[in-house]
């Protein structure tokens, strides 16, 4: 009995640290979280994208604003581990000019390049659909290196 009670309580601690983990749900709303507002377009609603992270984890949260409520409509995570020679950035290019919409994970550089260009992966917060979706990284021409003052 001593050993089922053990196996028990050690199953429990490790499904409150998973969800400890996952700090976010879809639908939820968001309280104070650092991030940006999407350029509205021709779109009359406004849709943003904020940060977080866990222990482990960062949170890409992509949201949408009703009666003046960021409500979260996906959550992009990446494990902390990625970031460890790259870094997350936003403001990227394609062929067709600037995208707002475009996270990426790109491989760190020089801190006086004006742009990053080695890009690991890149999603898009995708309005239409209200996800993030996958996209190519050979579609991602560069990003905007903030830390060069642009």
């Amino acid at each position: 009995m001593k050993n089922f009670i053990y196996i028990f309580l050690l199953l429990i601690s490790s499904c409150y640290s998973q969800q400890n983990n996952r700090k976010y749900s879809i639908g939820q709303e968001i309280k104070s979280e650092g991030g940006f507002l999407l350029d509205k377009g021709k779109l009359d609603t406004d849709y943003g994208i904020a940060f977080s992270n866990s222990e482990t984890k960062i949170f890409i949260l992509f949201f949408k604003i009703e009666n003046t409520k960021k409500i979260i409509i996906d959550i992009l995570e990446i494990d902390k581990k990625e970031l460890e020679e790259n870094k997350l950035t936003e403001y990227c290019y394609t062929n067709n000019g600037a995208d707002t919409e475009i996270i990426a994970l790109v491989k760190k550089t020089d801190n006086n390049a004006e742009f990053y260009t080695k890009i690991k992966k890149a999603w898009r917060a995708n309005r239409k659909i209200g996800k993030f979706e996958k996209i190519a990284k050979r579609k991602v021409k560069k990003c905007d290196n903030e830390n060069n003052g642009i």
